[in-house]
């Protein structure tokens, strides 16, 4: 995967073609282009009075490199999102499988134990509505 710091590497490397083949742009006239190549080819034809056409073949040869650059970051930015997206979707297995076999355990514990199962149900029920009440009442007050 290409990292940020490898992306402005590249961009750096572009720029420094560009800066080599014209010695008379500047880094301020590069700034100046904030990354528009047919900037760029204005400045760079102002400067040296060169032919377009010369100009912007050099610039696509340039820009080939990026080119292959960015795709490689594409594929890479792909093959995270497809990966994020298997462990997503094993998470959820994980946690639907996990669910069921809760759910069995308690059916399994309601059927082997009914009475005790009741026992807790209406013990819980007391205390919930014990609870209920006890903030109805406080609201009143």
């Amino acid at each position: 995967m290409v990292t940020k710091e490898e992306f402005q590497g590249n961009w750096n490397s572009f720029l420094g073609g560009v800066q080599k083949k014209y010695s008379e742009i500047t880094g301020d006239d590069l700034a100046s282009v904030k990354g528009s190549i047919q900037q760029m080819a204005g400045v760079i034809q102002r400067k040296t009075g060169q032919a377009r056409e010369e100009i912007e073949k050099y610039l696509q040869t340039l820009t080939a490199d990026a080119s292959g650059t960015l795709n490689h970051v594409s594929e890479a930015a792909s093959n995270m999102a497809s990966k994020a997206n298997e462990g997503l979707r094993d998470g959820y297995n994980y946690v639907a499988e996990k669910s069921q076999e809760g759910y069995e355990t308690a059916r399994d514990t309601v059927k082997d134990n009914p009475v005790e199962t009741l026992a807790v149900a209406f013990g819980i029920g007391v205390v919930a509505g014990l609870v209920a009440g006890a903030s109805i009442f406080g609201r009143r007050n």
